[in-house]
């Protein structure tokens, strides 16, 4: 809302107010505008052109935005291009999908979507608004509660600095804190929650740990600086590409039949996955995955699927398998 009292014919005031309105979507009318500053219509009409110049320079002359004369509303719009701003599509289908993470606490979902459905045009809003209306009014965000956009940023530009963290962590199993030194890696959102991805300072481990950002209960970045070797050099699509449920363990190879429902949803719940052979209606596929949450998947998938390679993973599925039956005896 512009701040700027009615009125009020100072020229640095008059841009200002004008320029702030038009970002907000509004459409300005000449006449209006000139009644409002107590000036005539000219003047507004110079000022118009000061701003459309302004844009004309800022956007290297390449219509990427443009203030523009709507003969349909009678007034003055920024038109902007497509390809370089959120359409009121691209708006909707993100807070569809931020809804549906459930990722952050009441109030930082609400202020994300408000700022998010600001940046489509005046009349679209209400359609997007009315369109999420009963999604946001039953939102379930997660047990935690906690803010999490300053942790993510500060744990973003630790990893992108190369700075060493000190936390204090409880984990899922134990209500103890434990204080830990990482060397942290990446942040990454999966299923919920967002997590940090470091090695431990001083461990011989030759994989990173994944640490729940809500179950940091302190933290401080520290000005010491740390290096990884090439060979463990982290990259996150990489990582996403073979982790299941956030549970890291050694990175291995496996191979296994399928004869489930949809090959198609197998190949895209494992982006490493390979399809080697087919016989009938069962499926041969190898992937490169992390050991302990690939195991879980695997189980999920009941009597559709079994594990060929490696031997020892074989072996460890049929003990699970067993031990699960124990339960209904």
């Amino acid at each position: 809302m512009s701040i700027i009292n009615r009125g009020d014919s100072s020229k640095p005031l008059r841009l200002l107010s004008i320029f702030e309105r038009l970002n907000q979507g509004k459409i300005l009318n000449k006449a209006e505008e000139a009644e409002r500053f107590s000036v005539d219509k000219k003047t507004i009409q110079r000022d118009i052109k000061e701003i459309r110049n302004y844009f004309v320079g800022a956007y290297n002359y390449n219509d990427k935005i443009k203030l523009i004369y709507d003969r349909k509303k009678k007034g003055y719009r920024l038109k902007r291009e497509d390809s370089s701003w959120l359409t009121q599509k691209e708006i909707l289908a993100i807070s569809k999908v931020l809804l549906e993470s459930r990722s952050f606490n009441e109030a930082e979902m609400n202020q994300l979507l408000d700022k998010l459905i600001l940046q489509a045009e005046p009349e679209e809003r209400k359609h997007i608004t009315e369109v999420i209306k009963s999604e946001r009014f039953y939102y379930n965000p997660l047990e935690h509660g906690k803010d999490l956009f300053e942790v993510i940023w500060d744990f973003s530009k630790a990893v992108r600095e190369k700075k060493v963290v000190e936390v204090d962590y409880i984990k899922a199993t134990s209500s103890e804190v434990k204080k830990r030194c990482l060397k942290p890696v990446g942040v990454i959102f999966s299923e919920f929650y967002f997590y940090l991805i470091a090695y431990i300072c001083d461990s011989d481990l030759d994989f990173p740990i994944v640490y729940r950002l809500d179950r940091i209960q302190n933290y401080e970045i520290k000005a010491e600086r740390f290096r990884i070797p090439y060979v463990k050099d982290f990259k996150e699509g990489e990582f996403r590409k073979r982790v299941q449920f956030m549970y890291t363990g050694k990175l291995m190879n496996i191979k296994f039949k399928f004869w489930g429902r949809s090959i198609e949803a197998i190949l895209d719940r494992l982006p490493t996955a390979e399809i080697v052979a087919q016989e009938d209606d069962k499926y041969i596929v190898k992937a490169e995955v992390y050991g302990e949450g690939i195991k879980m998947w695997l189980l999920s998938q009941a009597e559709y699927l079994e594990v060929i390679e490696p031997l020892s993973f074989r072996k460890e599925m049929k003990e699970t398998v067993e031990k699960m039956m124990g339960n209904y005896n």
